[in-house]
């Protein structure tokens, strides 16, 4: 049972959530932010009991009706961080109500008497706003019946107007577009008033254009164009005009005006005979009769209603309506059901037989409006025959008379002539074949050009790299020649050192011989 009151919970938030999309556009951007801020709290904050996810529904309820109105109250303009949502229940307390409670309450025994806020049996919450434009109302209403089962009722999703929309639907046929421009449309007197009107006003514009008539003395017209004036001003378009003469700029905008006036009548003429022709055809029978044929009308066979009336509840029905509900009230929708079980049969077959026959009916018209498809087709191709074979005949004849008269012209050519022509023609070729000879010629002239271009380059690069091989090779022999200079400098050191030791050697051994 917790589960089940868990995922009604869980339903209740989503549905709620969504309105939240639809009021962002009453709030500023600051509101805005605050409201995403508590928005990501009560989606983000893990809820895994029954309580939390009352009170976090609680506060959903009550941000979107500050949302709808447009104001946060002094609550939601507060951080969401540092707010607890847990006690739901005394930041916005209970939903006073003055109806008495039913006879059925009393018969529960688990409901005890307790007027004791901490209790949790018998409370009550409920938030309720109307939408905007008499759209409907939506509310949360959480009931809470006994200490661990309690009831939820309605849910804001608007049954009644729901089921008025479909009963709506189903029993009142749909005005077609055409009717309602006929229902909208005025009188001939009225319709003829105001084509006389734009006709007097074409007549005042045009007297005073070839100057019969003076400014001052046509009123209307000055009216018009002030409005005219005012409407180029708006539109940014005037300034061409302010530079002109009064008579100058007073012919322009008349001349304006007289074309705008012009083309309104003119569509107003053509609307009229678009309508008047529309009301003139007779108008299908599915237009304004709603009535069924008697080729459309089908008898659904009555056996399939009976298992349906003579069926009783099944047990699995009769514990879950025990399970949620009281047990007098369950006995008296036994009983209204035992009583108006075959006439909710006989009305359900009658619907069922109205939607076969409306099906029926539309299958119908639409085959009838394709076979006036494929009758006016066929019409028309039959129309279209007669009229494709004089084309084509008559084209036959033109082609024949082309070809005699090319014949005729190439008969009366002389021997010169055609000689002159293949001249010419040769002539033209030759011509041709020069001009294609002098563009070929033209692209290659540029890329021997370009060839020339890149060799001079080619050339001016190799000649600097020459000279200054050439410079580093003039270097390099002078220091080759320094080197040999030294080395001969380094030899004949390296002699005179070796005949200086000589000498001594010999001195020495004279010396030597003497003693």
């Amino acid at each position: 049972m917790a589960r089940e009151i868990e995922n009604k919970l869980d339903e209740d938030f989503l549905f709620y959530l969504g309105f939240t999309n639809s009021y962002f556009k009453h709030l500023n951007k600051k509101d805005i932010d605050i409201c995403r801020a508590w928005l990501q709290k009560l989606c983000g904050e893990p809820c895994d009991s029954v309580d939390k996810k009352r009170n976090r529904n609680i506060y959903l309820s009550n941000l979107v009706l500050c949302m709808q109105e447009g104001k946060l109250t002094k609550l939601f303009q507060q951080p969401p961080n540092e707010i607890d949502i847990s006690n739901a229940l005394q930041v916005f307390g209970h939903q006073p109500t003055e109806v008495e409670p039913p006879e059925w309450l009393h018969d529960l025994s688990n409901v005890e008497d307790d007027e004791d806020q901490t209790v949790r049996d018998g409370r009550t919450y409920l938030a309720t706003r109307t939408l905007p434009g008499g759209e409907g109302a939506f509310a949360y209403l959480a009931v809470t019946l006994s200490d661990d089962e309690p009831r939820w009722l309605g849910g804001g999703e608007g049954v009644f107007g729901r089921t008025m929309k479909e009963k709506f639907k189903e029993y009142v046929p749909p005005v077609s577009e055409v009717e309602q421009i006929l229902l909208r449309r005025k009188d001939p007197v009225e319709r003829e008033k105001i084509v006389s009107f734009y006709n007097s006003l074409l007549q005042n514009i045009n007297k005073e254009l070839e100057e019969d008539m003076s400014p001052e003395e046509n009123d209307v017209v000055n009216g018009l164009v002030e409005q005219l004036i005012n409407d180029l001003k708006n539109r940014g378009q005037y300034g061409q005009y302010e530079t002109m003469t009064f008579k100058k700029r007073r012919m322009e905008l008349l001349l304006i005006l007289h074309d705008r006036i012009y083309a309104r009548r003119k569509k107003m003429l053509h609307r009229h005979e678009v309508v008047d022709d529309v009301q003139e055809k007779p108008l299908p029978p599915s237009v304004f009769d709603t009535s069924v044929q008697e080729q459309d009308k089908i008898d659904l066979p009555a056996a399939m209603w009976e298992q349906a009336i003579n069926k009783q509840p099944n047990k699995k029905n009769m514990d879950a309506l025990f399970e949620k509900y009281p047990h007098v009230l369950i006995e008296k929708f036994l009983e209204l059901l035992a009583n108006e079980k075959e006439a909710i049969a006989m009305r359900m077959q009658r619907r069922h037989e109205n939607i076969v026959a409306e099906m029926r009916k539309e299958l119908r018209k639409e085959g009838e409006k394709g076979q006036a498809k494929v009758d006016e087709a066929e019409r028309s191709m039959r129309q279209a025959l007669p009229v494709l074979s004089a084309v084509k005949s008559a084209y036959m004849r033109q082609l024949k008379q082309r070809k005699k008269i090319e014949e005729r012209k190439k008969a009366a050519i002389t021997d010169q002539q055609r000689l002159y022509e293949q001249l010419r023609v040769a002539l033209f070729d030759t011509q041709r074949n020069v001009e294609e000879e002098a563009e070929r010629g033209r692209i290659l002239t540029e890329q021997i050009n370009a060839v020339n271009a890149r060799t001079d380059l080619y050339r001016q690069v190799n000649d600097a790299s020459i000279r200054n091989t050439e410079a580093e090779n003039i270097t390099l022999m002078k220091n080759i020649k320094r080197l040999r200079y030294a080395i001969k400098q380094h030899e004949t050191t390296v002699q005179q050192i070796m005949a200086s030791h000589t000498q001594s050697n010999k001195s020495s051994n004279e010396e030597f011989y003497i003693y």
